[in-house]
């Protein structure tokens, strides 16, 4: 049986759906293109910004300096207050409250004027009881002294009456035994005679061993109660100058200052009340400087002050506070000037090496080791040697010559090579 071939259906195409569109209009076609230059062209640009040196910019606002050989002093510029050399600070010697105020802020007081009063209470009350105590106690030692005595009679008494009875005992034994021995008494009644002897002899003994005892015990006891009321006493005495030390009183003569008190003000123990300047000790200047100047610094360096005079670092105070230590200057004997207050500012220019020949800059947040130099109409960035600083000046190393003109303002960038003079 021969099978036929069947016929394959193939699935219909769409070409038959295919059709030909017209053309953009040539303006359409126009823009787009002159749109894919335009990016092209930016493209271009950008890359070549990259690759090439950085151009310059223009900069608006600038400071610059000139370059030039001068004289370079490593001066510190400081500001300075003046203070007495001799003062006594003003601390609360004790508590209480304000009774009264005896001096008033910038009076000139004598040594020993007083100040001002307390009131403290507590102290009083404290003050009272303890001369209670001490009292009680003083008592207590005339009591104890009144039946010592007392005592010592009753003793002397007691012990004269065991003498008189020993001594009539030797004296019966004494007759006894010349009796005997005669005769005319038995051996019995001289046994008893001395018997009575040996006992009164004992009796003696005994009385004067307890009453040396009695009175080395009562004795002791006194002793006792007498070093007890003298530490009662010495603690008096201490409350009571504490109750004097209520009415402070100026230790020094001289100025006082920063004193203002107010009746009625508490006060604690060890409160700052004031201090008091004498002026006829002389003056001294006190100035802050940054921890950064301290391995520079030198006892003997110079100072100068305009219309003040020439004076030398005394003492440097090492305790740094706040990235700033202490210094104090002074003139030499007998030339302070008589017009200075304490409290009083002075500026002055602390020397800390001597004066050499140097290329000077202005200081300025632009003066670093890259800094912009310029050159015709344009400030390229130009790396230099720079040395020390001081009082707004810049020592020069290398890098620069005289008359250089150098931006000293801060610039916008670093990172720019070049910037253009407006």
């Amino acid at each position: 049986m021969l099978l036929k071939p069947v016929p394959q259906t193939l699935p219909p195409s769409g070409a038959a759906m295919d059709r030909s569109l017209p053309r953009p209009p040539l303006w359409r076609r126009a823009r787009v293109i002159a749109a894919a230059a335009v990016a092209a062209l930016a493209l271009g640009g950008a890359w070549l910004w990259s690759v090439r040196a950085t151009p310059a910019q223009p900069l608006g606002h600038m400071q610059l300096a000139t370059v030039r050989l001068g004289e370079f002093r490593d001066e510190l510029a400081l500001r300075a207050r003046v203070e007495p050399l001799r003062s006594v600070q003003l601390d609360a010697a004790e508590a209480g409250r304000v009774e009264a105020v005896l001096a008033a802020d910038g009076d000139k007081v004598q040594a020993g004027a007083p100040l001002y009063r307390l009131l403290s209470p507590e102290q009083e009350q404290l003050l009272m009881q303890r001369s209670a105590e001490v009292a009680q106690q003083m008592a207590n030692v005339s009591v104890q002294r009144s039946a010592q005595a007392a005592s010592l009679a009753q003793n002397r008494r007691e012990l004269a009456q065991l003498q008189a009875g020993q001594q009539q005992a030797d004296n019966e034994l004494q007759r006894a035994s010349q009796l005997a021995q005669d005769g005319f008494l038995s051996a019995a009644a001289l046994e008893q005679a001395q018997r009575q002897q040996r006992l009164a002899t004992q009796l003696l003994q005994q009385a004067r061993q307890d009453q040396a005892l009695e009175a080395q015990t009562r004795q002791q006891s006194l002793d006792e109660m007498a070093r007890a009321v003298q530490g009662l006493q010495r603690g008096l005495q201490l409350l009571e100058r504490a109750r004097d030390r209520l009415l402070q009183r100026a230790p020094i003569a001289g100025q006082l200052s920063g004193f203002a008190l107010q009746p009625g003000t508490s006060v604690r123990l060890g409160d700052r009340l004031g201090r008091i300047d004498d002026p006829a000790g002389g003056m001294q200047l006190t100035a802050e400087v940054d921890e950064y100047y301290l391995p520079r610094l030198q006892a003997g360096q110079s100072a100068h002050s305009e219309g003040k005079g020439v004076l030398s670092l005394a003492q440097i105070l090492p305790q740094v506070q706040g990235g700033k230590l202490r210094v104090l200057l002074r003139w030499p004997a007998g030339q302070a000037p008589a017009d200075l207050r304490p409290g009083q500012a002075v500026e002055l220019r602390l020397a800390l090496a001597q004066p050499a020949p140097a290329l000077l800059l202005p200081d300025g947040p632009g003066v670093q080791s890259q800094l912009f130099v310029r050159q015709g109409g344009e400030l390229r960035r130009r790396a230099v040697q720079l040395g020390r600083r001081a009082a707004g000046q810049v020592e020069v190393l290398s890098g620069l010559v005289a008359g250089d003109e150098v931006l000293v303002s801060q610039p916008p960038s670093f990172d720019l090579e070049r910037l253009t003079l407006p």
